[in-house]
């Protein structure tokens, strides 16, 4: 099959990295992948990882010019399927792949994504999308949220991520503690900062590696020094490698308050890091089942976070290691990457053969 993914949104967040994981998997397996997505990183990273990358801007939605554009390359590049994420893909590239009579699959990455407005219901009953979301806790939100979609195909897919090659076999001195997510308030970095306080007030050695930009970044950063510890952390910025950086620690945090299900907890599980993270939302779905104790209330403000990481902190280099080992297993055999695309694969020769437009 010849498949579209259509990415409009602008910064780099767990979208992107399911689009570029998916669409290298799909291609392995001998499928034709096309990324279209704004200019820079994105479309960029696509290419180098040999995807056909396609850099457009987008522009409005309903823009006559956008779905032209998409009717052309369409057309030219013979698609058989579209994969459309937010509200500007569906309104673009979704409304040229269904004047052509090609199938859409529009991928929810959080509950939000899609709200039971008049709007919402009217493009779903025009341009019939099958769904994917990325974790049963999405699956029965917007189920419940939604009645409409019962009428269409729905499935969720936790998103699939490629293991290390190996598990981690040695540990950094002092010990390193990383977190890769957006620095937007609801990735609940300040409480994370609260806990490393905690630590150092209690004589912990330790140092911080903070991944990732936001629309919060200047108060995060604020929030790292008022608590007095800016020295214990480094802000990376923007990294083109994930990986590179989750090479670099020991242990890996995600503070979000709620996450729909955290591709980048799965990427530091597939790493060999052991994982503290809030129970709540999709991620208990992945977590291993030896381990819900490194699972924090989803209200703490940085004790549970602070009282996780300190017994992490405590333990022997070798019981740390077979904690990591724990993750890494865990995550090769729950959502190894070729595992999930396979999954993927099937749900959109599913949705292509139930399409009615064809």
């Amino acid at each position: 099959m010849n498949i579209a993914f259509a990415v409009s949104i602008r910064k780099w967040g767990g979208v992107k990295t399911w689009c570029i994981d998916n669409g290298v998997a799909l291609k392995n397996a001998g499928h034709r992948v096309f990324i279209y997505g704004r200019p820079g990183p994105f479309p960029e990273k696509a290419a180098q990882l040999g995807l056909e990358a396609r850099p457009f801007g987008f522009g409005l939605d309903f823009s006559i010019i956008a779905i032209l554009y998409f009717i052309r390359e369409f057309q030219r590049n013979k698609i058989d399927i579209c994969v459309c994420n937010v509200v500007k893909d569906m309104r673009t590239a979704g409304i040229a792949a269904r004047i052509l009579g090609i199938p859409i699959v529009q991928h929810l990455g959080d509950v939000g994504d899609l709200r039971n407005t008049f709007k919402a219901r009217l493009a779903q009953r025009i341009l019939k999308p099958a769904l994917v979301t990325c974790s049963k806790y999405c699956y029965d939100t917007l189920s419940e949220r939604i009645p409409l979609l019962a009428e269409y195909p729905f499935q969720f897919i936790h998103p699939g991520v490629m293991p290390a090659p190996e598990p981690k076999k040695c540990l950094h001195k002092p010990r390193v503690i990383i977190t890769t997510c957006q620095l937007n308030k609801a990735k609940g970095h300040v409480d994370l900062f609260r806990a490393l306080a905690i630590l150092r007030k209690n004589g912990r050695d330790f140092r911080c590696i903070v991944v990732g930009t936001g629309t919060y970044e200047r108060e995060v950063k604020l929030s790292a020094e008022e608590l007095g510890i800016s020295d214990l952390v480094e802000f990376t910025g923007y990294v083109p490698s994930v990986s590179e950086q989750l090479a670099r620690a020991d242990i890996y945090v995600l503070p979000s308050y709620c996450e729909a299900l955290g591709i980048a907890l799965e990427e530091a599980m597939a790493s060999g890091l052991v994982c503290v993270a809030r129970k709540n939302g999709g991620v208990p779905e992945i977590w291993p089942p030896s381990e819900f104790d490194l699972l924090v209330d989803k209200d703490d403000r940085g004790e549970a976070f602070a009282a996780a990481l300190g017994g992490l902190l405590e333990l022997a280099d070798d019981e740390l290691l077979e904690k990591g080992q724990i993750f890494y297993r865990h995550a090769s055999q729950a959502f190894h990457a070729e595992k999930q695309a396979e999954k993927l694969e099937n749900f959109i020769r599913k949705a292509a053969a139930l399409n009615p437009a064809l």
